[in-house]
């Protein structure tokens, strides 16, 4: 790999996001976790050999010099990936940054050249249809060129693994005066297309806790591929009032019939009662117990205070489910039904079933 002197003009540079706090990593940073005898980091590096220069985004240089890397600080601070990604656009000369994530150590080589490939293709033939390219698929606002390149798997958009050319700064920048820093709303204003992964293919799975960093050290231990077949993830999303329960419950028992086994998720934007009052288990907590858990020989209940959780800490909780709902998220980048009931009727369970079943071949 060459130098990186922030001035490797006209090519596609490396782009390593370092991950901000790391606090779901109790202050561990990602990048230097450990796998299969490297660092994240040098894993990455291995993968991004094909590559003129990698930088590395962070929050601030000091904690990580000891990645040898050249280092662009973020100009907007705690705002997330968009602020990473626009300090990585404003301040290399690239044409174009592959952002990856740190915490993604199975990024491979053969992935990163597909992608590379695929881009390179869409920049030569800009007028042709995406869906006709190396797998390409066109998504949205195809006419913005050259678009954004993210991969996708299982119907996932992942734009923290993706190429971004110059020209999406300006909307990056129009988004951060408006306080907006959801990186989907970027690529929907710039426009992007998506490169469909593998379900097979490892590079997606990403280490954002340490649950999921002793799962992963257990799989190195065993001597077993961490790759697993994750449940498929698809969002039933919408406005309040819009159906997306009743919906849930009657697409329930139409996958259970197919011989799925179904778990839901709900996600709540404020906050809720997380237990039954006059239960026990209702007034250890309000004692003060942080966590309360009743158990029998047929099912749990785990309630537990707790800070910056996602949805995606809640899988490890159903590693049985073929498929889990979840109810919200209309923002997320998982494939999704988009409720607007009573403006628009609620689909067939059997329908929707069916498009969930395409989505996961």
């Amino acid at each position: 790999m060459k130098e990186n002197k922030l001035q490797t003009v006209g090519a596609v540079a490396g782009y390593i996001l370092s991950g901000g706090r790391n606090t779901r990593m109790e202050g561990q940073k990602k990048l230097f976790l450990r796998y299969a005898g490297e660092t994240f980091c040098q894993r990455i590096l291995h993968a991004c050999d094909c590559l003129p220069a990698v930088y590395l985004s962070v929050d601030k240089k000091e904690p990580y010099k000891e990645a040898g890397l050249s280092m662009v600080e973020d100009r907007w601070k705690g705002i997330g990936p968009l602020g990473g990604i626009a300090s990585g656009l404003l301040e290399c000369k690239e044409d174009a940054l592959f952002v990856m994530a740190c915490d993604m150590p199975m990024i491979d080589r053969k992935t990163v050249e597909r992608m590379l490939k695929t881009y390179e293709a869409m920049l030569r033939k800009p007028v042709l249809d995406a869906g006709q390219q190396d797998g390409a698929e066109s998504v949205t606002s195809a006419d913005l060129y050259p678009p954004v390149l993210v991969a996708s798997q299982n119907g996932r958009i992942h734009p923290l693994f993706g190429i971004y050319p110059k020209r999406v700064l300006p909307f990056a920048e129009e988004l951060i005066r408006e306080g907006d820093y959801r990186i989907m709303h970027l690529l929907e204003r710039a426009g992007y297309r998506t490169l469909e992964l593998e379900t097979e293919n490892c590079a997606m799975e990403n280490i954002n806790s340490t649950e999921e960093y002793r799962r992963l050290a257990e799989t190195e231990l065993a001597g077993e591929n961490p790759r697993k077949t994750a449940p498929f993830v698809f969002a039933i999303s919408g406005y309040k009032n819009s159906g997306k329960t009743t919906l849930i419950t009657r697409l329930i028992p139409e996958l259970t019939k197919r011989g799925y086994k179904v778990a839901v998720i709900k996600h709540d934007g404020h906050d809720f009662e997380s237990d039954v009052p006059g239960t026990d288990s209702y007034r250890h907590q309000k004692a003060g117990a942080y966590g309360t858990a009743v158990f029998s020989k047929n099912r749990i209940l785990v309630t537990k205070e707790c800070q910056g959780i996602t949805e995606r800490d809640l899988f490890a909780a159903f590693p049985e489910a073929d498929i889990i709902l979840i109810e919200g998220l209309k923002n997320s980048s998982y494939p999704k039904y988009f409720c607007e009931y009573p403006g628009k009727p609620l689909p067939e369970a059997a329908n929707l079933a069916d498009e969930i079943e395409k989505y996961m071949k």
